[in-house]
């Protein structure tokens, strides 16, 4: 048990480490705008007119020889940039500001871990630079801030209380560190079911769309807002593989659509698409092939999923059925063991029982 004195200290201490901590991130915060605005100053500071040297090499190699300029690759001549799968445009601040580093780094976790959870955010739909960072400061808050609340009400409490406020501080510190993260997985898993389901209708619209005459990324730019109202995760897709052909190429575009989505319909399509681009065949004969081969699969997948409900239903049904089959079958003789051992017999056996525990005492008396 706590006394008054000790509960003072520690709900002084406990004050003291949650002053420490905000003055922390503010004073972060702020030394990161302050160095922000530092280095425009000393930019701006750096940028001098040009001096009569200056202009006159200038002038000079606006007069040199022609020849001297043709030797210079032309524009289309250049490889086109690389893309990364996560070259998406979108929101990439971070929630915290400048402390969100710093409350992601004190929440260790593997690479191994890290890659996985990258990978789970990619298919949730969070494809930012900083996603991780989110979500890890996120769950060291999560941790946190459950530990000072009950740890404050902990000290406060009466002591026939502790007990309890320990356990759903417990509670909750597990809940703050793993909710994040089921969410996340959750969110993916739905992306991922989604998109799925929505592969066939894609394919059927491009395909239409090419038949006509329509190149692939106008395609894939018209089939992307005619999903958005019914299937907007994949609509999403389309469009960043619209716009990162517009950078680089749409052999590139593909196959960082692959990367960012694990469903093995997009594999597929993808790796469809690449080869059709690489061999020159008919794009559009492809897809409807490619269509039927996915809704011929996905019906299998139902019909396995199908067949395996009656084996899944078998133990539910097993255990909320024993029960009642106990007490039918069971009920009638517990019944009459219990007037049995009430009535006159049960008189006489505990009569009989006291009579042997008697003779059984004197034996081993006369032996003694």
């Amino acid at each position: 048990m706590l006394t008054p004195e000790l509960r003072t200290i520690l709900i002084v201490a406990a004050c003291i480490v949650g002053a420490a901590l905000l003055t922390l991130v503010f004073l972060r915060r702020r030394r990161s705008g302050w160095l922000s605005n530092l280095k425009s100053e000393n930019s701006g500071l750096r940028k001098q007119p040009k001096s009569a040297v200056t202009q006159i090499g200038a002038l000079s190699e606006t007069v040199a020889p022609v020849a001297s300029v043709t030797l210079a690759p032309s524009a289309s001549t250049k490889p086109l940039p690389k893309v990364e799968p996560g070259d998406v445009p979108g929101h990439t601040d971070m929630i915290f500001g400048g402390a969100t580093p710093l409350l992601a780094s004190m929440l260790p976790e593997s690479d191994e871990k890290k890659r996985l959870m990258k990978r789970e955010l990619a298919n949730a739909g969070y494809y930012q630079p900083n996603a991780w960072l989110n979500l890890a400061a996120i769950r060291y808050l999560g941790m946190i801030l459950p530990i000072l609340f009950f740890g404050i009400v902990f000290l406060m409490v009466p002591p026939v209380l502790e007990m309890y406020v320990l356990l759903a501080g417990v509670a909750a510190v597990m809940l703050g560190w793993a909710l994040p993260g089921l969410m996340v997985r959750s969110r993916a898993a739905d992306r991922r079911d989604q998109i799925g389901k929505a592969m066939p209708d894609m394919l059927d619209m491009l395909n239409m769309c090419v038949s006509q005459g329509m190149t692939l990324p106008a395609s894939l730019n018209r089939v992307s807002y005619e999903l958005k109202s019914v299937y907007p995760a994949l609509s999403q897709e389309l469009s960043i593989v619209s716009d990162q052909a517009k950078v680089g190429s749409m052999e590139q575009a593909l196959q960082n659509f692959a990367d960012r989505v694990d469903v093995p319909e997009v594999n597929s399509f993808t790796s469809t698409l690449i080869q059709t681009e690489r061999m020159g065949t008919s794009v559009s004969s492809a897809l409807a092939d490619h269509s039927d081969n996915i809704r011929e699969s996905q019906k299998q997948r139902a019909d396995q999923a199908a067949n395996m409900a009656t084996f899944k239903l078998l133990f539910p049904t097993a255990l909320c059925l024993m029960p009642a089959v106990f007490l039918i079958l069971l009920g009638p003789a517990l019944v009459d063991l219990s007037d049995f051992f009430n009535g006159e017999a049960g008189d006489a056996f505990r009569l009989g029982r006291a009579a042997a525990t008697q003779t059984l005492q004197e034996y081993g008396v006369e032996n003694n």
